[in-house]
């Protein structure tokens, strides 16, 4: 079912999207190492920010919302939505870039991307040692983390990460998701299971696995700086104005 927006609705929705901008900026955040993992996005190529003004830019402007759905699980399927055009984009460019290239560039011109992925393991390969304050910085021990991440699903992923990293409480984490605190619980025990196998196998030769509460607490996390915050409101606001009303 799909109920359609109206001009009222839009305007309460602001409110609703500023409520989310933070987890948002996280789940974008993280997103975008995921795809830099994957080789789908050089590093840097996109910033969350400008993804995320796209994506409650386009929220606003929506004529439809499906029924039932809560405002950030639905901010997150149009941020997929977002990122999936701005990844072809970039694609389609490489693909321009690599036809104007040499046929034969030699061998100096192997690419970052043609290297294997680095696991946590080749970072951290002491299970048992703190986790040094100069890996939780490097931009590869943020990759293998969104990479490993990526396996989840959404629905286990987010409220684990919202819990575990953003320091969210479950009936907080429960209003955000529109489910029930229990149904929460159930959600962050299936992600902590799941990674808890992974990283079991990654580190079976190393002598078990590091704490998966210490690990994922060391995901990137940020706040949305102040004065974005506030040029966003006031396009949101401007955006979600009656056409008349609109300077």
């Amino acid at each position: 079912m799909i109920a359609p927006l109206q001009p009222t609705d839009r305007a309460a929705l602001v409110r609703e999207f500023v409520a989310c901008l933070r987890p948002l900026l996280n789940f974008v955040r993280r997103r975008l190492r995921y795809h830099e993992a994957l080789g789908e996005l050089a590093p840097g190529e996109l910033r969350a920010e400008d993804v995320v003004d796209a994506v409650l830019l386009e929220a606003v402007h929506s004529a439809e919302r499906p029924a039932g759905v809560s405002t950030y699980p639905w901010l997150r399927r149009l941020a997929r939505r977002v990122l999936g055009r701005e990844i072809e984009r970039a694609r389609r460019h490489r693909r321009e870039l690599s036809l104007e290239r040499p046929l034969h560039p030699g061998p100096a011109a192997a690419s970052e991307g043609d290297l294997p992925p680095l696991r946590l393991v080749d970072i951290l390969p002491d299970p048992s040692a703190p986790i040094p304050d100069q890996a939780l910085e490097q931009a590869e021990f943020q990759r293998a983390l969104a990479r490993l991440l990526g396996q989840l699903p959404d629905s286990w992923r987010e409220p684990f990460l919202l819990h575990t990293a953003d320091g969210y409480g479950l009936r907080a984490i429960a209003e955000l998701e529109g489910v029930s605190v229990p149904e929460v619980r159930r959600r962050i025990e299936q992600a902590r299971r799941f990674l808890r196998a992974c990283l079991a196998e990654e580190y079976e030769e190393a002598g078990g696995p590091p704490p998966v509460e210490t690990l994922f607490a060391a995901v990137e996390r940020g706040e949305p700086p102040a004065e974005h915050q506030a040029h966003l409101i006031d396009r949101l606001t401007a955006a979600a104005a009656p056409e008349g009303a609109r300077p």
